[in-house]
């Protein structure tokens, strides 16, 4: 049981079970109407994915914003998990910075030891159906951040540094998703860690001492705009 799925109640349990049956059933018409190279897509309707489910088209958008979010990735659900372990760091008292990665590496760990999910996630990565999708997922978990993070950072500028710690964080994920695309077959945990470890060593020039460091490339940069 992942941290999310502990503090749930008996009746958000009962409401997980569900929308795993709606997203059975929506892969299961997905797969009979063709799947990906045979239409699928465009002829599985939510209709169908409603009435396969026995529940109305209502009780469908109780759980799904779209039919890209049932046949490729819950994008919204995928925001509200990282939203939910970075709060769960900021309350252990760790910097906003350090809780949007450790919260961001520890939701994608989750999210990728779940095979359902890698599948989804496989589909959609490979479907120019997802791809309005997947920018907006981008601009979803990017708006979250900064509005979580700013109220706790003290430095001058909050919603600025809030801007720059999203667009870091957020691009952890769809670095490691990216190269995973290439090769479903190999670990996407590994994949994940693999992005933090470059992200970390692209973002080493900020601590590097002497003239590669950024303090000395900023004096650099300023010698010859004065020139």
């Amino acid at each position: 049981m992942t941290p999310v799925e502990e503090k749930m109640s008996p009746a958000e349990r009962r409401r997980e079970r569900q929308r795993r049956l709606i997203i059975k059933a929506a892969t299961d018409l997905f797969e009979a109407n063709g799947g990906e190279e045979g239409g699928g897509y465009a002829a599985t309707t939510i209709e169908q994915v409603a009435e396969n489910s026995d529940i109305s088209v209502r009780t469908f958008f109780r759980y799904f914003e779209t039919k890209d979010d049932v046949i490729y990735l819950d994008v919204r659900r995928a925001v509200e998990d990282q939203r939910h372990f970075i709060e769960r760091r900021l309350e252990e008292g760790l910097s906003p910075e350090n809780a949007a990665l450790m919260g961001t590496i520890e939701q994608a760990l989750v999210f990728s030891a779940d095979k359902v999910n890698r599948k989804r996630l496989e589909r959609g990565l490979t479907s120019p159906n997802f791809t309005d999708r997947r920018a907006a997922w981008r601009s979803m978990q990017r708006e979250m951040l900064e509005e979580l993070l700013t109220p706790h950072i003290k430095a001058e500028g909050p919603a600025r540094r809030a801007k720059a710690i999203a667009w870091l964080t957020s691009a952890i994920f769809d670095c490691a998703a990216s190269a995973w695309q290439q090769d479903p077959r190999s670990d996407l945990r590994d994949r994940i860690k693999t992005a933090v470890e470059d992200l970390a060593e692209a973002l080493g020039v900020i601590n590097v001492p002497g003239k590669e460091g950024l303090e000395a490339l900023l004096k650099q940069l300023e010698f010859y705009s004065n020139r």
